[in-house]
């Protein structure tokens, strides 16, 4: 072989490798300028305690939240998954903690892509990543991007003044056939017993959780914020909806799982095939309160109108 067919093939050779690293690293790297830190060095933990609440970003369930404690009492378990999910027609759910096996492929599953996250306390980045992490102070803010096949998602939770706040983008870049979405849920604290749905007009349904059975669920339509109540530790939350997107409809889903969580969901987009021009936005909050079994609906009706003070002040 001649010296210059030599060098031409080591040209190639060069040129290839130059290529994959350039897609090893576009795999592996955070999408944003400044943000440049490989997916495998992302926290697997973080615990954050931000004024009377405490919460944990999980990185085995694609860094989303994994519980609720307020004043030191689990207001929502652990054990369970938060985030968006995406049920699709004829494939099944795909999102935060919901994997689907890869057809013809024995252990291996489609996941959502997560390509962005950053952590702020009191409005400063987060810039030192270690595995396990504890932070703390007066407020909290995460801002994670993602895609779910052809859905893009953006991602903002914050914590402040004892608010926890959740604002999901959504962005189609082709069209997808849907039965339902899930841009956020909690999954409350088995204990509670007691829930109440409100819409416009004021209260919509209360009633009991069940203590022991099977898994029920219940659809709210046009709800606009609901309570539970645990009489054990005498706290309550309270979950506001406050936007969808206008030719979305907005509802809330109730599942109740004694023994397990007592769940409550956005539930939107139900049998759409989302355009490819579908740009959406969905924001929850979640704040806390103390009452007794005779008084808790009141206080859950106060606090739903202070969250919604202060988050329309911000």
């Amino acid at each position: 072989m001649g010296a210059s067919m030599q060098r031409i093939q080591v040209g190639r050779i060069l040129v290839l490798a130059t290529l994959f690293l350039s897609l090893l690293v576009s795999q592996n790297f955070a999408d944003e300028p400044g943000t440049r830190v490989a997916v495998t060095a992302w926290p697997r933990k973080v615990v954050i305690t931000a004024g009377g609440i405490c919460t944990r970003i999980d990185g085995p369930k694609l860094w989303t939240l994994s519980g609720i404690d307020f004043e030191g009492e689990a207001m929502a378990t652990e054990d369970s998954a938060y985030g968006s999910v995406l049920t699709i027609r004829g494939v099944g759910h795909l999102g935060t903690a919901h994997f689907l096996d890869v057809p013809g492929k024995p252990g291996q599953v489609e996941k959502e892509q997560v390509s962005r996250l950053q952590l702020f306390v009191d409005d400063k980045p987060v810039t030192e990543l270690t595995p396990a992490m504890t932070l703390g102070g007066k407020s909290f803010r995460m801002e994670r991007r993602s895609k779910i096949r052809t859905m893009n998602l953006e991602t903002s939770i914050a914590i402040h003044d004892d608010v926890l706040t959740e604002t999901v983008h959504f962005r189609a870049t082709a069209p997808m056939d849907l039965q339902n979405s899930y841009p956020w849920m909690y999954a409350f604290t088995p204990k509670a017993t007691a829930y109440l749905f409100t819409d416009k007009t004021g209260v919509q349904q209360r009633g009991r959780f069940l203590p022991e059975g099977k898994v029920v669920s219940h659809v709210f339509r046009n709800a606009n914020w609901m309570a539970v109540f645990d009489p054990t530790s005498g706290k309550g939350a309270v979950c506001c909806l406050l936007k969808h997107p206008p030719m979305a409809e907005g509802s809330l889903l109730l599942v109740d799982a004694p023994g397990s969580y007592r769940k409550v969901a956005a539930y939107t987009l139900v049998d759409k095939i989302v355009p490819a021009d579908f740009d959406g936005t969905y924001k929850s909050a979640v704040g806390f309160f103390k009452a007794t079994e005779g008084d808790w609906e009141e206080h859950a009706i106060r606090r739903a109108a202070e969250i919604k003070a202060l988050t329309t002040e911000r």
